[in-house]
């Protein structure tokens, strides 16, 4: 077996110029040392530093003293000043590519273009990137995200390091044909690019191979990817240790390793070792080879039927895996396996009567499913799986077992036909797992909340005190309606949706319309958020004062009364007081015995107070004055004084009728 190592594989001088750093900072420090997520994507970096004393923190929060270096990836600017403000020592790590892409985004993002960044969302350098455009860049994945940038004029286009110049290539092509002006700086790293085709070149020549780097390495996993699409085994492990010798016993004659920028020389050297060893023991052991029941086995298939396929195991004995040990899933062999596939398989027989070795595909996939979705509830890792059928209460759906989705479960809201979903592929979460029972628990709906609550999140956090903006009413009730501003629901009270007295809602909204309303309030905390209606409308009570005074006549129509009085509504949205005391001339003992809720009436204006928007309205003023009564006093024995005038209020003297006795 001829083993071969990419000429470029293992560190590369970003990655290589962080370790270095790291290492002669952790020997010669003394107080603490941290880095800021992993220096690099790889376990086994990550644990020798920590042989030299330096840990890892996921946030800035958590450092409250030391030196904190800045992990390869590179992190957004204000992470950076956070550090600097607590007074720590800071060093950055950031790959020089990486730097380049962040000074390239900050540039256009200066210049006015719309930076869009072709990457993964959630990798940490796209994070750092999206941090120096000030966190409005678009970020494209794939090609599901063009529609995005349906709406750019003028676009500047970044790159992640570990980014495909494939997938530049299609969006470049995308934007050049819909903006008016495009830059693009292909920031992809140029070991990357060599290490890719470098990958893709070796894996066309060879019957196997090994990507050796991190899980979470994104190019590793890329070059694993690159691999796959040339139809050979590939294998991608984190050590030595993960080699198997079953991968290199049928009919493998030349071997192919790469590993990513982020994978450690001394860990290439391992695998080399070991792969050497595999490759003497491999051909010491193969005719030696002797099968035992129950063993898992890895085999090579070398022809396909109804009845089963025929597979190479590396023995005198010929493996035949039976149709209805093939697959779970009720599909033909051919829908499943085809010849030159290797797989592992259980042996249920080591001979039989034919003198071959009766096998198993399928007992196999479905302990390694068990094993994965028991890694699944741990983990909450999201998966995509496709719904095959409805039962009652729920979907069930192919994850290499059977997986169940219950109604409740399917989505937020009530779904009354399920059948919808049959055929397609839906984000699912494994939330509950009894192996003894042969039962697995899926949920599509926690997804969905996860995202309506990071939606949520975002609503609130652009939301600001007197900002206009639309919404959609949800639902009405007794004291106002509920409006849906793109994931956060606000409360608009039946005060502020009209400068006029209403009943309820109803009488001016409807549920489903849309309408723009003023923020009046909001709370992130209590994920609480005030709007108004009337607000954004004129103010009745302005243009009242504008053409109202007192004395002016009014006509309106009674709104309210209380023990003191009534409210009439003057004009929409303003409303005056007529007090109990201006009812009439007469006494008046009770409002109600003048008045009722509804009436139409004419008062005329007493005062107007701006300043407290009130009117003070009076029906008394509008009735008719009574007539004066005059009367003439009686004569007496004493003399005659003075006429008596009632009406003025006035009357006789008791010292002119009764002389001195009163006046002194």
């Amino acid at each position: 077996m001829e083993i071969i190592l990419a000429k470029h594989a293992g560190f590369c001088f970003g990655v290589n110029r962080a370790m270095d750093l790291a290492l002669e900072i952790g020997d010669k420090k003394e107080g603490a040392v941290h880095t800021l997520g992993p220096l690099i994507h790889n376990p086994q970096a990550v644990k020798k530093l920590e042989g030299v004393g330096i840990g890892v923190e996921k946030e800035i929060k958590n450092i409250e003293e030391g030196t904190v270096i800045i992990r390869s990836h590179g992190v957004p600017p204000n992470i950076i000043n956070q550090a600097e403000d607590k007074g720590l020592e800071v060093v950055n790590a950031t790959c020089p590519f990486v730097k380049r892409a962040q000074d390239k985004a900050r540039e256009l993002l200066e210049d006015g273009y719309q930076v869009v960044i072709s990457g993964d969302k959630d990798h940490p350098e796209v994070v750092a990137i999206l941090g120096y455009a000030d966190n409005k860049a678009i970020v494209v994945e794939d090609e599901s995200d063009f529609s995005k940038l349906d709406t750019c004029k003028k676009v500047g286009v970044i790159v992640q390091t570990t980014q495909s110049l494939d997938r530049l290539q299609k969006l470049s092509n995308f934007l050049l044909e819909r903006v008016g002006e495009l830059k693009v700086y292909n920031t992809i790293c140029t070991t990357t690019g060599q290490r890719q085709d470098e990958a893709g070149r070796l894996s066309q020549k060879v019957d196997l191979m090994i990507v050796i780097g991190g899980y979470n390495s994104a190019n590793t996993n890329r070059l694993a990817q690159i691999c796959r699409q040339n139809d050979v085994q590939t294998y991608h492990i984190e050590s030595a240790d993960e080699l198997k010798n079953g991968w290199f016993a049928n009919n493998i004659n030349k071997v192919g390793i790469t590993a990513g920028a982020s994978t450690p020389n001394w860990i290439i050297k391992e695998v080399l070792s070991r792969m050497t060893e595999i490759n003497e023991e491999v051909q010491e052991n193969f005719e030696a080879v002797e099968l035992s029941k129950n063993e898992v086995i890895s085999g090579k298939v070398e022809q396909v039927n109804s009845d089963g396929a025929y597979v190479n195991i590396g023995t005198k004995t010929e493996g035949f895996v039976p149709a209805n040990e093939v697959s779970d899933a009720g599909k033909e062999v051919s829908e499943v396996l085809s010849v030159g596939d290797e797989v592992n398989l259980l042996v249920l027989e080591v001979e039989d009567e034919e003198g071959k070795a009766i096998l198993s595909k399928k007992r196999v996939d479905r302990e390694q499913a068990w094993e994965k979705v028991e890694e699944l509830v741990e983990s909450g890792e999201v998966i995509e799986a496709e719904v095959t059928r409805e039962v009652k209460g729920g979907l069930v759906a192919d994850i290499g077992l059977r997986g169940f989705i219950p109604a409740s479960h399917v989505s937020v809201d009530y779904i009354e036909d399920l059948s919808q979903f049959v055929g397609e592929k839906l984000e699912l979460r494994v939330i509950e797992v009894e192996r003894e029972n042969n039962n697995v628990v899926l949920s599509h709906k926690v997804i969905l909340e996860e995202e309506l609550e990071e939606k949520k999140k975002e609503v609130l956090a652009s939301l600001e005190e007197g900002q206009e903006i639309e919404g959609e009413i949800t639902k009405l009730v007794d004291f106002g309606a509920f409006v849906d501003l793109g994931g956060v629901e606000g409360l608009l009270h039946i005060s502020e949706i009209s400068w006029g007295r209403i009943a309820h809602p109803s009488e001016v909204l409807e549920e489903g319309e849309t309408i723009k309303v003023k923020v009046l309030g909001v709370n992130p905390e209590k994920e609480r958020i005030s709007l108004g209606l009337k607000q954004i409308q004129a103010d009745p009570w302005d243009e009242f004062i504008e053409e109202s005074e007192a004395g002016d006549k009014v006509k309106g129509k009674i709104t309210k009364i209380v023990d003191f009085g009534a409210f009439m509504e003057v004009k929409p949205g303003v409303e005056g007081l007529i007090h109990i005391s201006q009812l009439s001339r007469e006494h008046i003992d009770k409002v109600e015995d003048v008045l009722t809720v509804g009436q139409e009436v004419e008062a005329k204006v007493i005062n107007i107070e701006p300043g407290d928007r009130r009117v003070g309205l009076s029906l008394k003023e509008l009735e008719e004055a009574p007539k004066v009564k005059k009367k003439v006093a009686k004569k007496t024995s004493a003399p005659r004084t003075e006429q008596v005038n009632d009406d003025e209020g006035s009357g006789v003297k008791l010292g002119d009728v009764f002389g001195d006795l009163f006046n002194k």
